[in-house]
């Protein structure tokens, strides 16, 4: 089991960490492009060091991927087991008490990478908001967790098939998430202000009368506060589809960079790119499901663990990281594919040249490096590079 998960997702993670970092210190040296100098540098120093710290979280994860094989699962469920409480309510603990426990040793990545982007200036959130929005996660994603394990867990006792009901269930619920999360998660982190820019607004509405796409509201958010990057994205489902601006984005793109932005991204509407998303996802999601229904009980057999529902369903959170890592290539591939097209889309909507400068806007914003290795490319990129997306709209010549 330990030598399946060191081949199948340690090492090959490390070494794509590893050929990106010696591509990227290669191309640091060599002339400029998309950034200036001085910007060029630093996007490749902050992309080294993402992944050096990815190199120690795949090294980590694999140490807790062991402790928790050996010891804990087998700890937590006699300890819930003295309890007086039920078989269900001992299975809920020990889940709850697996995530809570396995989401605080991860806070020390999240800290890191907060003064990571500190210091190369993305980060502008203090210490007490970073304290309180970790504090409001942690309590939304327990209430959401919990439920959804609590109805695997009944699924499970009721059910020989149960990984087929489990799967539609939890598909169902992460469309359910996509639906409200505009409107009701969102606000919690941050402040929805509808946009004031009336010329702008009108822009909007007429590109998304001419995709066909309907929107409850066009908001912009405080994401200054928190971060300097540029975003913008089209959220929600059905009728709970909003625009969000970042307050970044308004400050630093022009009126007609924006507008091919947001062309950009209802291009995906338009050619059905988010449908697609999620029957590719679904797909994902149900083949993990006959994995862990098919193979995972005679697994926790093999490996000693408490036959139980709650060790199947860890031993699955254990394992996800290999099984999503195994079919990221497919996904990243289908996406880029998409963003070729949602390209094509946005710089029609005002011109290659419009799109091609706000990309560029873009990527000199947020210090993203625009040389990446075909093989971290392969796995990891759900965008294609800057570059070939320049290539593309032709707005690249003798790589300047």
């Amino acid at each position: 089991m330990i030598l399946a998960y060191l081949l199948l997702f340690v090492t090959p993670a490390i070494v794509l960490n590893i050929l990106q970092m010696c591509y990227i210190q290669t191309y640091a040296t060599k002339k400029p492009v998309i950034l200036n100098a001085h910007d060029y540098s630093i996007a490749a120093s902050y992309a080294i060091t993402r992944c050096r710290v990815a190199l120690i979280e795949h090294i980590f994860s694999f140490i807790a991927l062991v402790f928790w094989l050996f010891f804990g699962i087998t700890y937590l469920t006699q300890f819930y087991n003295m309890l007086p409480i039920s078989g269900f309510g001992a299975n809920l603990l020990v889940i709850l008490s697996f995530l809570g426990l396995h989401a605080l040793i991860h806070i020390p990545f999240s800290i890191a990478q907060k003064r990571i982007d500190s210091h190369y200036g993305f980060n502008k959130q203090s210490v007490k908001g970073f304290v309180l929005d970790g504090i409001k996660m942690f309590v939304v994603s327990g209430i959401l967790l919990g439920i959804i394990f609590a109805l695997l867990l009944w699924i499970m006792e009721s059910l020989s098939s149960w990984w087929i009901v489990g799967f539609c269930v939890v598909f169902a619920f992460l469309v359910f998430i996509q639906l409200v999360y505009p409107t009701l998660i969102a606000p919690m982190f941050n402040k929805f202000s509808p946009l004031d820019n009336e010329s702008l607004r009108q822009r909007i509405t007429t590109l998304m009368e001419h995709a066909g796409f309907h929107s409850s509201g066009i908001f912009v958010i405080d994401a200054s506060r928190r971060d300097g990057r540029l975003n913008a994205y089209f959220g929600g489902l059905g009728s709970m589809k909003r625009v969000v601006l970042f307050d970044t984005l308004l400050d630093k793109i022009s009126e007609d960079g924006l507008i091919a932005i947001l062309g950009h991204e209802l291009g995906h509407f338009k050619h059905g790119d988010i449908t697609q998303n999620i029957i590719i996802s679904g797909s994902i999601l149900f083949a993990m499901f006959a994995i862990m229904g098919l193979f995972f009980e005679p697994l926790c057999l093999y490996l000693g663990l408490p036959f139980t529902d709650s060790s199947i369903l860890i031993l699955a959170i254990l394992l996800f990281p290999v099984l999503s890592f195994l079919f990221m290539p497919i996904q990243s591939y289908f996406s880029r594919k998409a963003e070729y097209r949602a390209d094509a889309f946005g710089a029609s909507c005002v011109s290659k040249k419009a799109l091609s400068e706000a990309l560029v806007r873009l990527v000199n914003e947020n210090k993203a490096f625009p040389y990446s290795h075909p093989a971290y490319i392969f796995f990891y990129y759900s965008h294609p590079p800057l570059l070939e997306r320049l290539k593309a709209l032709g707005g690249l010549h003798d790589g300047n």
